[in-house]
């Protein structure tokens, strides 16, 4: 006896094959998210650590099959290491010890205290960003050149120093950290600058009624307060110092001043001989397991923070300190950094694009201003193919990390109660390349692509994948923070509306996160084009990009091409941050 299902029947299996098929689309993503993840962070760093312990004599690291200490003997035993560590380190304490103090101080004059222009100020000082660290060291390199560089020329006509160097020589590690330090200001102070305004000032307020003037307030109670907030920042940034290879590369490389990102890259650039491998992977491996303890301390800093808080349920009203007689120094000394990292460095690379070799401004110098270096680099097809890899590389870059980043912070927020762990996997393995120096991912796409027979070795493709791994921990952070402020309430209608998941992924969730997702995608594309360590250790001639261009210019002496190329590309990061921020505006207007 057959009996029909009824209405219902139908509609519950339906309703449970429409809830299958869901589950089924997610659970792929899911499961393919976290095969990307894994392969772009951990197959690298996993290839990195085996290639140290292989035996490199007269081969590749994963030619040979003999397993061995003898890299990082070779390592500790050398010579010459002795001297990298104490440079890394002096290097680091020293850019340290410029930037931070100066970054904490602006954002403590900019936030909490009553100073003139305080906005335009502090709109002035993000602008470094725009400028990248090779083209300020270059910069530098222009204004305090022993010799011809121009702040040293005129102190010698103010001051009558005698002889035909000084008084300032920018090829010491104290002018490496001197360059280091000022490009540490704009980053530290956004990262600083929040704890500031959203400090509770009551404790600041009875200080000042028992007698304190600002000075002792400051020290005695503003910064312990936020002790938890500075040290953070301070660990955080001891891993970018270590990691930095443009400065110290070309700064670096004109004193024979080597730390340890200039060591991996001549390891396995060596102008004489072949690349020592297992030199490079150990000298890696050791810098990945300093940075990752440096993160987990920072991580722990992090976690623990609202022990120190004071902003609760109490109404309050954040007070600006008058400064009093102190206003004019403090006002000048904000002036003083936007000159010195801003007007400066763009003034003289500017200058040097129009000379045909460098020189101080004079009246000879003036008749030879021209636009001839600006048309000899358009004329030369490997710079319109650098060009044309810098465009391609940033938009494909920024479009897969956000797509990435975007399926990572959904699975870590939306899944956060799942007992299978996968959103913490997900959350800590896509927060590791914030740990792992620059260079040394590119040297750990070297050995995976030199390993596994897939093609893309020596194409655009591998610097696009290195990349995009290098910047998946920044972009998910942010996506994670946007995520969590967004209701999951819009979704659930959604779905119950019996929606697809990705529909609703796409229909619902990033329209809600849209101005996140510009934000990350334009930072991703103004990095990508300036990055140079990743490029300077995976491109060849047929992949150049900008900022290898310039690089290789300025090493053969074509100094105008190089600064012309390097405005070119100030110009370009800076149209793409203010498109960003018009494209959000017009976005905002047409909501509203």
């Amino acid at each position: 006896m057959n009996i029909a299902p009824s209405a219902a029947a139908k509609n519950v299996q339906l309703r449970s094959w429409s809830i299958a098929r869901k589950l089924s689309v997610r659970s792929l993503t899911l499961g393919l998210t976290l095969l990307i993840v894994t392969y772009l962070v951990l197959i690298p760093l996993f290839m990195l650590l085996y290639a140290s312990i292989k035996s490199t004599e007269d081969k590749l690291p994963f030619e040979s099959t003999v397993i061995t200490l003898g890299n990082y003997t070779a390592v500790l035993t050398n010579p010459t290491m002795a001297s990298i560590f104490l440079n890394t380190f002096l290097f680091t304490a020293g850019s340290l010890a410029v930037g931070l103090p100066l970054a904490i101080l602006m954002a403590w004059l900019l936030e909490r205290t009553a100073i003139p222009a305080r906005r335009w100020i502090a709109t002035l000082i993000l602008v470094p960003m725009t400028i990248p660290s090779l083209l300020s060291a270059i910069a530098w390199i222009q204004l305090l050149d022993p010799r011809i560089g121009l702040i040293n020329v005129v102190l010698r006509a103010v001051l009558g120093w005698s002889g035909d160097t000084g008084p300032f020589d920018i090829y010491t590690l104290s002018g490496m950290c001197f360059v280091q330090g000022l490009r540490l200001v704009p980053s530290a102070y956004l990262m600083i600058a929040a704890s500031f305004r959203a400090m509770d000032p009551s404790l600041e307020e009875q200080s000042a009624m028992a007698g304190r003037g600002a000075a002792q307030t400051t020290l005695r109670i503003t910064l312990p307060i936020m002790r938890p907030a500075l040290l953070a920042m301070l660990i955080y940034y001891i891993i970018v110092v270590i990691e930095s290879f443009d400065i110290p590369g070309l700064l670096g490389f004109t004193a024979r001043i080597r730390v340890l990102s200039t060591a991996i890259y001549w390891a396995t650039h060596s102008e004489v001989g072949l690349p020592d491998y297992g030199l490079a992977s150990a000298l890696g491996a050791m810098v990945l397991a300093v940075a990752l303890l440096l993160m987990w301390i920072y991580q722990r800093l992090t976690a623990h923070q609202e022990r120190f808080a004071t902003i609760t349920g109490k109404g309050y009203r954040p007070r600006q300190i008058d400064l009093g007689a102190w206003t004019a120094p403090a006002t000048a000394l904000c002036v003083v950094y936007v000159a010195l990292a801003v007007v400066l460095p763009f003034l003289v690379l500017a200058w040097t694009s129009l000379q045909p070799f460098y020189a101080v401004p004079s009246a000879d110098s003036l008749a030879r201003v021209s636009l001839e270096g600006y048309f000899r680099i358009w004329q030369e097809s490997t710079v319109v193919r650098a060009l044309w890899n810098t465009m391609v590389l940033a938009l494909v870059t920024s479009a897969a990390t956000i797509l990435l980043a975007v399926l990572v912070s959904w699975f870590v927020v939306r899944r956060r109660k799942a007992a299978d762990g996968l959103s913490h996997y997900l959350a800590t393995v896509s927060f590791l390349p914030q740990c792992v120096p620059s260079i040394v991912i590119g040297l750990a796409f070297i050995f995976v692509y030199v390993r596994f027979p897939i093609p893309i070795y020596g194409t655009l493709w591998i610097i696009a994948l290195a990349m995009t791994t290098r910047y998946l921990a920044y972009s998910s952070r942010t996506m994670t923070s946007a995520l969590m402020q967004v209701h999951g309430e819009l979704e659930e209608a959604s779905q119950m509306a019996r929606a697809p998941w990705a529909r609703t992924l796409r229909r619902i969730t990033m329209p809600l996160l849209a101005p996140a997702m510009i934000n990350v995608f334009f930072w991703v594309a103004v990095h990508a084009m300036q990055e140079l360590s990743m490029a300077l250790m995976l491109y060849n001639p047929e992949t150049v990009v900008v900022s290898t261009m310039i690089w290789s210019m300025w090493q053969n002496g074509r100094t105008a091409e190089a600064a012309a190329l390097g405005v070119i590309l100030i110009l370009l990061s800076a149209l793409l941050l203010l498109g960003g921020q018009v494209f959000l505006y017009l976005r905002r207007s047409s909501d509203s």
